[in-house]
């Protein structure tokens, strides 16, 4: 399905008005769009599943299995909670009040034990871990450099020495030279109940940020749709800025992992303590 954005009106996430002030903060983007997170895959568990699998595998080559692990930026809980049920002993964190209550909702509903709460990546982060993860492209919110880095130092603190930071963004290096103006609207499920999303896409003038407008729609009847929508700002983080910030805190390597590689959809930055 591809939808002219006119025939959307957006309701029921934020009212926004003209310019700067339009974006919501990563908080209220991610409190707002909680309840429809699962709309943006065909089947949210089997999709996090999947996640979870292909995250395990590239932490047992490197020599951990089941270790404690922290999602430093959890939303939902599409890898922590998947993680946990491969075994590992997981804590959950989001600075979204409504995600971290749907993951604990989610986690109750498949019998899971993780550990959840709300804090900012940015914060002192308590514990002593075998492996952070941040995936989904989280970090690219932190949109100067010193709440990069200062997220980045709190997970270096956290870290077992010789522990492992496995974190996920968008590919930014190329996507900076394209500039597309959006991700195509994909729908799921069957006529008169069906669901899906899209997103519209807007750069600044030097491709260091981008705007996304996220738009999720339920199909309430054959061929009637709802459409809400969310706005938010993310750095178009290129992969040689956030090596040097990680490096910059105390990170000793850091290894790239391109999808073609890992398995995974966005390229993989693992940074070793």
């Amino acid at each position: 399905m591809v939808a002219d954005r006119r025939g959307l009106l957006p309701r029921g996430w934020m009212a926004r008005g003209k310019g700067p002030d339009r974006m919501d903060t990563p908080t209220k983007f991610y409190d707002a769009l909680a309840p429809d997170y699962h709309l943006l895959f065909d089947d949210w568990w089997s999709a996090a599943q999947w996640h979870g699998g292909v995250i395990a595998d590239l932490l047992a080559a490197r020599g951990i299995s089941g270790g404690h692990l922290l999602d430093c930026t959890c939303g939902v809980g599409t890898q922590a909670l998947s993680l946990a049920a491969l075994g590992y002993r997981v804590i959950g964190t989001d600075v979204s009040a409504a995600a971290i209550n749907r993951a604990r909702a989610e986690a109750s509903a498949r019998g899971l034990d993780v550990e959840l709460a709300v804090k900012d990546v940015r914060d002192r982060i308590e514990g002593v871990f075998d492996v952070v993860i941040s995936c989904d492209n989280a970090l690219p919110h932190l949109l100067r450099d010193e709440d990069l880095e200062r997220a980045l130092g709190s997970i270096h603190g956290c870290l077992q020495p010789d522990g492992l930071l496995l974190a996920s963004i968008r590919d930014y290096d190329s996507l900076r030279q394209s500039r597309p103006n959006g991700v195509p609207i994909s729908v799921y499920g069957r006529p008169g109940t069906r669901h899906g999303s899209g997103q519209v896409w807007q750069w600044s003038a030097e491709a260091e940020h981008v705007d996304i407008e996220l738009f999720t729609l339920t199909e309430t009847a054959p061929g009637t749709w709802h459409a809400r929508s969310g706005t938010t700002r993310y750095r178009a983080l290129r992969r040689a800025t956030l090596d040097h910030r990680l490096k910059s805190v105390g990170f000793t390597t850091t290894e790239w992992l391109m999808p073609e590689h890992s398995g995974y959809y966005q390229p993989i930055v693992i940074a070793r303590r």
